[in-house]
């Protein structure tokens, strides 16, 4: 029994689902955020026209953005990203009292949750818990229910701007404390897709107008495996009705029935082998 007929026949994917792993950021050449990012929008992302749409805007970002110094590259992109989460906007947003119990509340509601969070979940999350957590240490977050009108001197002046930056946190706030897991990964995935918008506008502006801030050689900065790069017109179109490319589907059918038919000729005594031949192929894998 050859064991990778076996393996071959339970296992086939769709081809067009297999592109993941090969398509990635050069992480030395991006932010840890946006390498958060991206990591989880690629988890995320199910249907064929997500998977189009992501590969549209990568190829845009190496292009617009790939075209600036590298200085501007890394201060635009976690810029863009760290503002475009913060002020996105939110149909509607409840009020809180901001004191020490609300804290603890989402301290561990993150413990409780966080297991089943991506990885850009999990940073907004961690931020939001931060910027709170700093304003404790502060002396504005108590037990009492925040008003800048406690604080006299600089601390009032403090907790005016904090105030204002509640503006910020409190709609996350409520994501944070009404969704579950899940939910709050759907969210962060549609966060996504209007940073990578916001950050490929961007950099496409400073590629127009800001001359000085162009590098004389492109920088890469998402691997894009060229079987993506060449897809054809038709393929594209297929993709973006959540269907699989033509060519794509084909393949996969063809080698569904060579595994079967390979399958077919197997003898119960070939069977009767197979655990020795699985035993086998470990083997080879610790040696």
């Amino acid at each position: 029994m050859n064991f990778r007929i076996l393996f071959l026949f339970i296992s086939l994917i769709p081809q067009t689902w297999a592109f993941d792993k090969d398509l990635t950021t050069i992480s030395e050449k991006v932010p840890f955020e946006f390498n958060l990012l991206f990591d989880s929008m690629k988890l995320e992302i199910k249907t064929p026209s997500e998977k189009i749409r992501i590969i549209g805007l990568c190829k845009d970002i190496n292009e617009n953005l790939g075209s600036l110094n590298k200085e501007h590259i890394y201060l635009l992109m976690k810029t863009e990203l760290i503002k475009g989460t913060m002020e996105y906007k939110f149909s509607k947003v409840r009020q809180f009292d901001m004191n020490l119990l609300l804290l603890t509340r989402l301290e561990e509601d993150f413990k409780a949750k966080q297991g089943f969070l991506n990885s850009f979940s999990k940073w907004i999350w961690q931020s939001v818990i931060a910027e709170l957590h700093h304003r404790k240490k502060m002396g504005l977050i108590t037990n009492s229910s925040f008003n800048p009108g406690n604080f006299d001197g600089q601390k009032r002046t403090d907790a005016l701007r904090f105030q204002k930056y509640l503006n910020y946190l409190f709609p996350w706030v409520d994501k944070m404390d009404s969704l579950e897991a899940a939910a709050f990964n759907k969210l962060s995935k549609e966060v996504g897709w209007s940073l990578l918008e916001r950050i490929n506008d961007r950099s496409l502006l400073f590629k127009r107008y800001a001359s000085s801030a162009s590098a004389k050689e492109k920088t890469v900065l998402i691997n894009i495996p060229q079987k993506l790069l060449d897809l054809k017109p038709e393929e594209i179109k297929s993709m973006q009705n959540d269907s699989l490319p033509p060519t794509l589907s084909e393949q996969s059918k063809r080698e569904k029935s060579e595994a079967t038919k390979q399958m077919e000729q197997v003898t119960p005594l070939d069977m009767s082998t197979l655990s020795d031949d699985i035993s086998e192929e470990l083997q080879k894998k610790i040696k």
